[in-house]
């Protein structure tokens, strides 16, 4: 069975309650141009869910099925990390949209001085009373620039929520920017197919990553969520 059928017999009501939403009322409260206002609908969501995943999860699944979701999601990042060899505790990491700070506890854990970069404040300072070492920035990283140099960047169930060509590239932009010359980038899901699903919804590929960063090269990819997770090096 899969997740949408699964969703829809689990909650029937609340799956057409959800779809009315995202066709109908979403777009109209959140359409911005070809975009949309990723700040208000990112505040919104963390503040109806607070720090339950199902904030930057899947709101049609239970908190229990995205808590699992999420540990499945973990292990791979964690392990992928290792493969790498990827010493957190030896530089300064950057996590773009640390959300509701799953990966973020990932990374401290593992020694990283890390600063989070996100759409929204609305969890900073929940996030700042559990992890005080953690520098968190409110921004745009379509749009805003990233202050400071950092040997590992990290952006895990954010590239799917910009969704205009010209964003995506700023975003791209932006990170490579703030990567040291001998860093690397973290970033995934990136998906087989290309285009857009809903108005906060784009799927990339790994094409869509490679163009935008050129002289960048990717040096593994695992099986990640629906698509794959990627490290990527300059000139590699």
């Amino acid at each position: 069975m899969n997740s949408s059928v699964k969703k829809v017999l689990r909650d029937p009501i609340g799956a057409v309650r959800r779809t009315v939403d995202k066709l109908v009322v979403g777009p109209l409260r959140y359409r911005k141009g070809r975009s949309y206002d990723a700040q208000a609908y990112w505040g919104n969501r963390f503040s109806r869910y607070g720090s339950s995943l199902r904030g930057p999860g899947d709101e049609g699944l239970s908190e229990t099925d995205n808590d699992r979701d999420y540990a499945v999601a973990g292990d791979t990042f964690r392990s992928f990390c290792e493969k790498n060899r990827l010493d957190f505790a030896a530089g300064k990491t950057l996590e773009i949209g640390p959300g509701t700070g799953f990966y973020t506890r990932i990374m401290v854990g593992k020694g990283a001085t890390l600063t989070g970069f996100d759409i929204t404040d609305v969890l900073f300072d929940e996030l700042r009373a559990e992890l005080p070492s953690v520098e968190l920035r409110q921004g745009d990283v379509s749009h805003d620039a990233i202050e400071g140099s950092y040997e590992i960047a990290v952006m895990i169930d954010v590239i799917e929520h910009i969704v205009t060509e010209e964003a995506f590239r700023g975003a791209m932009g932006n990170i490579a920017k703030a990567v040291t010359d001998d860093g690397v980038f973290i970033l995934g899901p990136v998906l087989e197919r290309h285009g857009r699903h809903l108005y906060y919804v784009h799927f990339w590929t790994e094409e869509d990553a490679r163009a935008a960063l050129p002289g960048w090269n990717v040096v593994d990819a695992v099986p990640f969520r629906s698509g794959r997770l990627l490290l990527l090096r300059r000139g590699a």
